[in-house]
């Protein structure tokens, strides 16, 4: 359970140099692209106040992202898609400003090509008829101009057609470009979280190719190496450095990713799912625990579907005919609760918004939706210094 007493003043001198060196984005701009992407994003919505809003606010800026445990959505926007489509494309409930607002720092987006411009998919489904990569990019950084204490998790992978030089080269120009630069971390690893505040991680499941990219300059965390398809344990290295001594050093991350058990009916899929995930996030505990976890991260699904028997939406969620069948969901959360104050790394989730209390119980919280015993901060900097400055007078 996290409680605070006083602000730590490293957060609040972090806040003041992000608005030291904070560039406004152009208005003109920033309202075309919410409008574009509105039928992914959704409404934006002041949320400064709700405690899962801001939740990162808890953690000191020494805090490595990796050590954080993380709630995040599997396939992030498909939220609004057609009725006629849904049971195997639809595999959230909240908006995508909405999943922000109630906790969500790690995104998962599928894209493609579409006449030259990087478009959203759900595997070939395209799920909007106007928005574009650019376009979600420009939502992220208007809600994180609002939260900033808060970093994004982005995670990218191509979904339709095949990750060509002509993609990769819109995928790096748009985290590179000096308009926006400064809101994405540059490292090749994950940093720590005063470093990434008021930014984005690009967690990259497509490889940026140096042949590709004549002016490359390495960016992001890239994941695609190694991440083997529909399986219960991957373990792949993501960061390899060597010192001047000759010695390498790497980190390793370590995925649960079985979203299709292709078990006999519904409920042996779920039962399978839902021990994949145990056994990772067991694992994830355990490691915490040892001189490893310094060199350890950890990503686990709690989403999928079972062939044709069992859509996300019945795998996360669970059914009631012809008999009831608990969801993914509901016995990850009863682990969590069992588990609390454990580390889980990040956990995606589908159908998130259907109990919010996910979200507090991945961050160790108390169960109450939408609420915490945590207390946000007031991120009006100098109203909240002349606070921390005066929080003990006269008596320390």
């Amino acid at each position: 359970m996290i409680r605070y007493s006083k602000p730590p003043i490293t957060l609040l001198i972090t806040l003041c140099l992000i608005f030291l060196h904070a560039r406004a984005l152009n208005e003109t701009r920033m309202n075309a692209h919410l409008a574009a992407g509105a039928g992914l994003l959704g409404t934006f919505r002041d949320s400064t106040s709700w405690n899962l809003s801001n939740w990162m606010s808890a953690y000191d800026d020494s805090t490595p992202v990796q050590a954080l445990s993380i709630p995040g959505t599997h396939d992030s926007l498909t939220w609004n898609v057609p009725a006629y489509v849904a049971p195997f494309v639809k595999t959230q409930d909240f908006p995508f400003f909405d999943q922000l607002n109630y906790g969500v720092r790690f995104v998962d987006l599928r894209i493609g090509i579409l006449k030259g411009r990087i478009r959203m998919y759900h595997a070939s489904y395209l799920l909007d008829s106007t928005a574009q990569l650019e376009d979600i990019f420009w939502g992220l950084y208007h809600w994180l101009d609002s939260h900033p204490t808060e970093s994004v998790l982005v995670c990218i992978k191509v979904d339709n057609g095949n990750n060509t030089a002509a993609l990769q080269r819109q995928v790096y120009d748009l985290i590179t470009s000096p308009e926006t630069s400064d809101y994405w971390v540059w490292n090749t690893t994950l940093p720590l979280l005063g470093q990434a505040r008021r930014k984005l991680i690009p967690i990259l499941r497509l490889v940026l190719s140096p042949d590709n990219i004549p002016d490359y300059q390495p960016v992001g965390v890239s994941v695609a190496r190694g991440w083997r398809d529909n399986y219960p344990n991957i373990t792949l290295t993501y960061y390899e450095s060597t010192d001047g001594y000759g010695n390498t050093h790497s980190q390793q991350l370590f995925i649960e990713d079985l979203y299709n058990p292709q078990a006999e009916d519904e409920e042996a899929g779920v039962e399978d799912k839902f021990e994949a995930l145990k056994t990772h996030l067991d694992l994830a505990a355990a490691t915490a625990a040892t001189p490893d976890f310094q060199t350890s991260w950890f990503i686990g699904f709690a989403s999928g579907y079972n062939g044709l028997l069992t859509t996300p939406s019945e795998l996360a969620l669970g059914s009631t005919i012809p008999y009831t069948i608990i969801g993914v969901n509901p016995r990850v959360l009863e682990y969590l609760i069992s588990k609390r104050g454990q580390y889980f790394g990040v956990i995606m989730f589908d159908y998130y918004g259907a109990n919010l209390s996910l979200a507090n119980a991945t961050l160790g919280w108390d169960l109450v939706s939408g609420t915490s015993n945590v207390r946000s901060h007031t991120v009006v900097l100098s109203i909240v210094l002349v606070f921390w400055a005066l929080w003990d007078y006269p008596y320390s």
